[in-house]
């Protein structure tokens, strides 16, 4: 069975490569910790990234043309809140195995990535911190409001459980430097000193009393400490960082917040959707418009002048704003924020080899190597702004590259690329997919939002996440068919409610098309159709491992065999069915991802392995995820009742019901009814 190669369009969209599809698939299935498991794996800052992430992965999701894209971002939350303790217990401090150290400048989500690696490949790994938290700008300037602090602690403390040393207050380059690390013993040496000074402008006025820089008013904001404005606040800049300021600034109690932004309004920088959320909190935002200069009283802020701004780019693309010089305005302000990027501060490579240009320094992107033999660099200190997602990916590069070094004494070169993807649905199959509104849980009110620090968003209940997970459409885990065993009768072409399947000399299902409703599988009369994560026919293992728990005891029964629709609980204590539960109630569960993907083989399984009836519980009626499944199962299940009545056992003894109300309230009711009925029937 040829195997499918191309990746899943949110899997190759996510920096560090986190197979979203998976942690979907546990989450539907109950096995939270499993995800959390899968998730750091991938991204030991998941609780960050679950509250802060640009999230990538949804803005490639394949079912944006069906409605909406799944919240992949917030049942990463969900997971996260839901396994804390689990989490806690799941920490084990590892003991060096290897006589390297590894000496790491700065704490973000780079340097604490790679500390992570190195420490569980069983390097000590010294992280130096000039501020007095860890977490780098995470842990010091982001907003309260979107990255509560205990929040990006979840993450550290596990870092910092594997026994990685973390010194804050540690500033590399004042007293100690490159060259003393080299001498205290450090092997290998990370610069991951990321972004954390704000630039400034060169027009008049500047130096005024009332004239602040970003990161110094965020870190002040986010280390509880206040800040001191007046009245009127003008914002200078149009990415992330300026909306942070202004939305602060109103929490801070400024009536009046204006943004000013040289973009238009369609090229500015932030996400689109915090730029929705701070006007709705009644920041003004002005765009297209530049600073001219501060004009002042008394050395004192009274206002900006403006100047229009007709271009930010030039015809190659490059940074480069053009103004209409003529063309002015002017805004009072008691204090102006310039938001207009950063810098890195290079004081820890004075003294070395390490070689900076302008404000970056220099390194080979491959091998994250510096001019100087044995010092790397990551993250934003290299590559310029990004997200913390993304400098999670470069902490991983770092560490691999470190690792590489030191057991060989060579470089690796680790060239970043995307791997093949899966491109949009198809129109046509667009169309036949059955539209799901996504789960949205609202913010608070926006008035209510600038009173405080406050974080603004809720995580999803146990029932939104399991309802938002339903949706998602499990690409490149369709239907294969084996070579061997097809005997191209074109059942699948008959059968595929989504026109996927063909047949040349034997069947093919483009993974591009297919939906991996599973129907095909189930109706292939030569068995030759599996789908590639599903275990379409591995009902009867399943049921064996249940009775084999159970020991088939005289005493338990009747016994039921339930096939119960995963998709419909909505809470994981009904999802998980163990030996001792069938033992008690006489009830063996068997979840299953759309019950219609069960042949006529699995429905009869259950009576050759002992069981006294079958029940069939299928989703609410019309609330089937696929097209054509519920006529199609019920087919199948007359088929395997008129197989009982042929043998003598009896059709009778198969139920199939469909969920009313919720599955916790109706599913006991219908196993009640079959039990009742097996009684009637003498046992």
């Amino acid at each position: 069975m040829e195997d499918q190669v191309a990746t899943a369009s949110c899997m190759a969209a996510c920096p560090v490569q986190t197979d979203t599809r998976r942690y979907v698939e546990l989450i539907t299935q109950g096995k939270y910790e499993e995800a959390l498991e899968f998730l750091l794996d991938a991204n030991p800052f998941s609780s960050v990234c679950g509250r802060i992430c640009h999230h990538p992965c949804e803005q490639q999701c394949r079912r944006s043309k069906v409605d909406a894209p799944v919240g992949l971002r917030m049942l990463k939350r969900f997971v996260v809140e839901n396994t804390r303790e689990y989490r806690l217990l799941r920490r084990k401090w590892i003991e060096p195995s290897r006589e390297e150290k590894v000496a790491i400048i700065g704490s973000g989500p780079a340097g604490l990535t790679a500390a992570y690696d190195l420490a569980k490949l069983g390097f000590g790994a010294v992280v130096y911190e000039k501020n007095d938290l860890p977490g780098g700008m995470l842990g010091t300037a982001i907003p309260r409001y979107r990255l509560p602090w205990a929040v990006l602690k979840e993450d550290i403390d596990d870092i910092l459980s594997l026994g990685v040393d973390v010194r804050t207050g540690y500033e590399i380059g004042a007293g100690i430097g490159i060259n003393e690390l080299r001498e205290a013993g450090y092997a290998a040496i990370l610069i991951a000193t990321g972004l954390s000074e704000s630039r400034t402008l060169g027009i008049p006025g500047i130096d005024s009393e009332g004239v602040l820089l970003a990161i110094p008013f965020l870190r002040t904001v986010a280390g509880g400490r206040g800040a001191s404005l007046g009245e009127r606040v003008v914002v200078i800049g149009g990415g992330n960082v300026a909306i942070d300021v202004a939305r602060c600034a109103r929490r801070l109690g400024v009536e009046k917040v204006t943004l000013v932004s040289l973009e238009s309004w369609e090229e500015m920088p932030a996400w689109k959707w915090e730029i929705e959320e701070t006007v709705q909190e009644g920041v003004e935002i002005q765009n297209s418009w530049g600073p001219r200069s501060v004009f002042t009283e008394d050395g004192v802020v009274r206002g900006l002048e403006l100047k229009r701004c007709t271009a930010v780019f030039d015809e190659a693309g490059r940074f480069n704003p053009s103004f209409d010089e003529g063309d002015v305005s002017t805004l009072l302000a008691d204090n102006i924020i310039i938001a207009i990027g950063q810098w890195s501060d290079l004081t820890c490579i004075e003294g070395s080899a390490v070689k900076a240009a302008r404000d970056r320094l220099e390194y080979e992107p491959e091998t994250l190597t510096t001019t100087e033999e044995g010092v790397f660099a990551c993250g934003e200190v290299v590559t310029g702004p990004g997200a913390a997602v993304e400098a999670v990916r470069d902490g991983h590069r770092a560490a691999k590259a470190i690792v590489h070094y030191l057991d060989t004494g060579e470089l690796l070169s680790q060239p970043v690329t995307k791997p093949p993807c899966l491109g949009d649905i198809p129109l046509d199959t667009a169309k036949k997919i059955k539209q799901r509104a996504p789960v949205i849980p609202e913010l608070a009110p926006a008035d209510a939002r600038v009173r405080d620090f406050s974080e603004i968003e809720r995580g999803f209940t146990e029932a939104e996440a399991l309802a938002e997970a339903k949706r998602c459409l499990a690409c490149t885990t369709g239907a294969l068919a084996d070579e061997e065993k097809c005997a191209g009768c074109l059942t699948c072409v008959r059968i595929c409610p989504f026109g996927v399947a063909t047949v040349e000399e034997t069947a093919a299902m483009p993974q591009e098309l297919c939906q991996a409703c599973g129907l095909c599988a189930a109706e292939c009369p030569a068995a030759a159709i599996a789908l590639k994560r599903f275990g379409t026919n591995r009902m009867r293992e399943e049921i064996e491992g249940l009775f084999a728990g159970i020991g088939m005891r005289e005493d338990i029964h009747p016994l039921i065999v339930s096939y119960c629709c995963l998709f419909e609980v909505t809470s994981r204590k009904l999802v998980r069915s163990e030996p001792s539960d069938a033992a008690r109630t006489g009830v063996a569960r068997v979840m299953v991802p759309c019950v219609a993907r069960l042949s006529v083989v699995d429905i009869l399984a259950p009576f050759e392995l002992g069981a006294d009836c079958v029940v069939i519980i299928s989703c609410t009626e019309g609330d089937c995820l696929y097209p054509t499944a519920e006529e199609r199962l019920s087919a199948r299940v007359r088929r395997a009742k008129s197989i009982l009545d042929e043998i003598g056992l009896g059709g009778e003894r198969i139920d199939h019901w469909r969920t009313e109300r919720s599955a916790e309230v109706s599913w006991s009711a219908f196993w009640e009814l079959s039990k009742r009925k097996l009684r009637a029937l003498g046992g």
